[in-house]
């Protein structure tokens, strides 16, 4: 089994979500959850990239690979790292699909073989795009603020 993981974080600050926690863990979990004893890792890691589309340099060095069927499994630690967009999202869903290639989030435990684990794939998707909508209004209008008084 070849193994593609994804870790994508917008700003780096060495805590929390950070992409070498995001890394191990899901390989922890590949390697508790799938027969293999020892699956391949394709490793794919953008940091300082938003989720906000898909024009990541490693995003899209991964999509090549699911092209070339060098991809048996996409996992993630939480689908809000693949995308903050529905589209985007869809697309890339139905890109894996139509290659075979399984989709895992870690935190979410998605099955995209069921047609219940697709729909909820995709409703999780619409809040992954709802949370990045608020937070870029909330920035606008602190901005906004900080621009009325002079700073």
């Amino acid at each position: 089994m070849i193994a593609a993981i994804y870790s994508r974080k917008s700003v780096f600050t060495g805590k929390g979500e950070s992409i070498e926690n995001q890394i191990e863990l899901c390989k922890e979990y590949t390697t508790k959850h799938f027969d293999e004893k020892a699956p391949k890792f394709l490793i794919y890691e953008d940091e300082g990239f938003s989720g906000g589309n898909t024009n990541r340099p490693k995003f899209q060095e991964l999509l090549k690979d699911v092209k070339a069927n060098k991809v048996d499994i996409l996992i993630c630690y939480r689908l809000d790292r693949i995308s903050r967009n529905v589209a985007d999202f869809s697309i890339t869903l139905e890109l894996l699909q139509k290659h075979n290639v399984a989709f895992v989030s870690i935190k979410e435990q998605f099955d995209t073989t069921t047609p219940m684990g697709r729909a909820m794939v995709y409703i999780s998707s619409v809040f992954a795009q709802l949370e990045r909508e608020t937070i870029a209004e909330r920035v606008r209008d602190n901005m906004l603020q900080l621009a009325k008084t002079g700073r």
